[in-house]
């Protein structure tokens, strides 16, 4: 934490910041209360709230107006800002009271438990370009894109940024799936070919856009359900292959040059269907293991 001289204890800002975040469900808010928490600081309610979309919250708070968030809401709210404070690998959450800028609280940003793996395996099983999309400043984005083995960074982004990110992948050819799990995701989660919402720890938001939604936040879960839908359409493919090329095709034929009667003919319609069946049932057998 990095506090301005002259101006609050590092504990009342702390107290004020956790106050303005209390009611935000952003994860950085998150840090800030549970940070608080742990030091065993008081937490008053705010009098008044309100979430600002990429940028932070605006609050009242002890009858003195709160905002915590990055530097472009300090500098929009006309807080003398010279410089945003930026330390590879932390995300700065930046503070004013009263219209002066009063410190900087600096979260460390760790990566998931597998999530490297999970990266590479996708990899490995056909994915081509990995492209981080964040509202982060990019020191921070480049340091945790580097531990992670990403291919392309592309920071400091509003939600319309992460959209028109992903309609640039998919002017260029790409098929795209988005992962993500705020609320400034779901745009861009609507907009990409397959959108993948962290159900764990997600916003509504972003579960309500996404087109798969996964009950843990666990990185993994991508590489097996990219293993289920893919056992899944071959089997599709399979099944009309069995339906299209059998009955219409060959049993057509065959009736059409009188090799084969009615009861035949009834016969082997009925037959790619039972093999249909049995190819679709063998999927209940599947079993996808994790990363």
């Amino acid at each position: 934490m990095e506090m301005q001289d002259g101006t609050l204890s590092e504990a009342d800002l702390l107290s004020l910041a956790a106050a303005a975040d209390r009611r935000s469900a952003h994860p950085l808010a998150k840090a800030v209360v549970n940070y608080a928490a742990r030091m065993k600081i008081d937490v008053p309610e705010p009098e008044q709230y309100e979430q600002l979309q990429a940028r932070g919250v605006k609050a009242t708070v002890c009858g003195r107006t709160v905002l915590v968030g990055n530097a472009s809401l300090l500098r929009e709210a006309g807080v003398p800002l010279s410089d945003a404070i930026e330390k590879g690998g932390q995300t700065p959450v930046h503070v004013a009271v009263d219209g002066k800028f009063a410190g900087v609280i600096l979260i460390a940003d760790t990566l998931r438990p597998g999530a490297r793996e999970a990266l590479a395996k996708l990899r490995a099983t056909g994915v081509k370009r990995m492209v981080m999309v964040t509202g982060d400043n990019e020191a921070t984005a480049r340091t945790i894109a580097k531990e992670l083995g990403v291919d392309e960074v592309r920071a400091n982004l509003m939600p319309q940024d992460k959209v028109a990110a992903i309609a640039e992948l998919q002017k260029q050819g790409h098929r795209v799936a988005m992962v993500g799990d705020g609320i400034n995701d779901a745009p861009a989660l609507a907009r990409a070919d397959v959108g993948i919402a962290m159900g764990g720890g997600g916003t509504q938001a972003a579960l309500e856009a996404a087109d798969i939604a996964l009950m843990k936040d666990d990185l993994a879960k991508i590489v097996s359900a990219r293993a289920i839908a893919r056992r899944a359409y071959r089997t599709i493919q399979e099944n009309i292959f069995v339906g299209v090329g059998v009955v219409h095709v060959l049993g057509i034929t065959a009736a059409l040059m009188g090799w084969i009667g009615p009861i035949q003919a009834a016969i082997l319609h009925l037959g790619p269907d039972v093999l249909v069946f049995l190819n679709s049932a063998k999927l209940l057998r599947v079993r996808i293991q994790d990363v």
